[in-house]
């Protein structure tokens, strides 16, 4: 079932926690706000459960000059840490948390919901990606022209998603997205 996969481990693959030097840093809390923003309600009608979700902004890419930051955020998104932190009792209240989130199409993406988070080799390894969950997708080198294409598909089929996806290039050149100095 697709809702008890973590996420598309074909396109992404999972960020170590030992993958950051520190929890906390304010670079990093405005980072998550912005990739945040227009991620929501992501609901639909109680009564129309495959009907289209509203989304704000479904896609977002952003240019973000240090991987750990980007890393830290998605660590701090996707709930590692707070499953690290917890008694084998509270990674099972998570757990069921996140999946009772996924499964309520009525109810709005709330703040602490679960995001997927991984790393893609490159933008072209996100052809034809479509997100379970928010998403947030950490693309460690600049895109190509290929890459490029990729995105901009991307940002077209995201309208028709239930969920917003949000892609950060690190170390990408200025103009290669939106540039986020994080």
């Amino acid at each position: 079932m697709r809702v008890l996969r973590r996420f598309d481990r074909h396109r992404l693959q999972p960020i170590a926690p030992r993958a950051v030097s520190e929890r906390h840093c304010p670079r990093t809390a405005r980072l998550m706000a912005a990739c945040r923003l227009g991620t929501g309600p992501a609901c639909r009608h109680w009564a129309e459960p495959s009907g289209r979700a509203h989304i704000e902004m479904p896609f977002g890419c952003y240019q973000v000059e240090d991987a750990e930051i980007a890393r830290r955020a998605a660590l701090q998104l996707d709930g590692s840490w707070a499953m690290a932190g917890a008694s084998k009792a509270g990674r099972w209240a998570l757990r069921a948390r996140a999946l009772w989130a996924d499964l309520a199409w009525w109810r709005a993406l709330q703040p602490g919901d679960a995001w997927d988070a991984g790393e893609a080799a490159d933008a072209t390894a996100l052809a034809g990606f479509v997100p379970r969950r928010t998403t947030l997708v950490i693309v460690g080198r600049a895109p190509d022209a290929a890459g490029l294409r990729t995105l901009a598909e991307l940002e077209r089929r995201a309208p028709a998603w239930r969920r917003a996806v949000r892609v950060l290039l690190v170390g990408a050149p200025p103009g290669t997205a939106r540039h986020l100095s994080y």
